[in-house]
């Protein structure tokens, strides 16, 4: 898994976090906004990749879950594989 991937693991745990142990509060209320956005950001993405995601090896499915959770790196990862070689 490359750093770009778990630094978005990371990124959504803290986030995560903030919502629930600080439920209630403006830090919360961000967070939960700010993971809203990332959602529909990377539902957008699915849509726009999607071709990119049917030419990549490995499934379509997982290609788009890992389009959803990771964006842009996992994008960048189906492009080198895609590539002829």
């Amino acid at each position: 898994m490359s750093a770009g991937k778990i630094g978005c693991l990371i990124v959504y745990a803290v986030l995560a976090g903030l919502v629930i142990t600080q439920a209630g509060t403006t830090v919360a209320i961000i967070a939960g906004w700010v993971l809203v956005a990332l959602a529909v950001a990377h539902c957008a993405e699915m849509v726009l990749y999607f071709r990119l995601c049917q030419q990549a090896p490995g499934s379509v499915v997982g290609n788009l879950l890992q389009v959803f959770v990771f964006g842009y790196y996992h994008m960048i990862e189906m492009k080198a594989a895609a590539q002829p070689k």
